[in-house]
């Protein structure tokens, strides 16, 4: 669980229970909301032109604090329709709660008055963020470490076949 720290103009401060009190009424985001290798039915909330490839609850957060709006990441929750994923496709846990509005129900910044203006707001400017690139080559990294482990050990196995011999070939009459 991470918070983010109130802004400076809250005159009396607020600790972690509170907040997580609070965070109860904001607006919630999960990363398949925004995701555009999801469908409709597995949760994707707004049109793929809007969206980017597997978000990450951690750079959704990153894109409210940038907004200067406070925001509570939640990393152990999934979205509850999660279980409809195919075996290939990627997990991705997280929940962010963002403050949108104030007590008076307006917006605390201006150029994100709805839930669907952060949402498409997050979808455009994620693939900028540099976190997102550096998680993205640490990936790609971690692939080929992998494939490269996986043809050192196909190389070793079809060598140690070739030369033993099986069976009762050679005991025949």
């Amino acid at each position: 669980l991470r918070c983010s720290p109130p802004p400076s103009t809250m005159e009396k401060k607020i600790d972690e229970k509170e907040l997580l009190e609070l965070s109860k009424k904001w607006a919630m985001f999960y990363p398949n909301y925004i995701n555009s290798l999801r469908t409709y039915a597995q949760g994707r909330k707004i049109a793929k032109k809007d969206c980017c490839d597997n978000p990450t609850a951690l750079e959704i957060a990153h894109i409210a604090s940038a907004l200067k709006l406070r925001f509570v990441l939640e990393r152990a929750k999934l979205h509850p329709r999660t279980f409809m994923l195919k075996p290939n496709q990627v997990i991705l846990p997280g929940r962010v709660r963002v403050e949108l509005w104030n007590e008076k129900k307006e917006p605390i910044n201006k150029t994100i008055p709805t839930r669907k203006a952060f949402m498409e707001f997050a979808g455009q400017k994620i693939p900028t963020l540099k976190i997102r690139h550096e998680r993205i080559k640490q990936v790609q990294a971690r692939l080929q470490a992998q494939q490269a482990a996986a043809e050192k050990v196909n190389t070793k196995n079809s060598k140690k076949g070739r030369n033993k011999k099986r069976g009762k070939k050679g005991k025949r009459r």
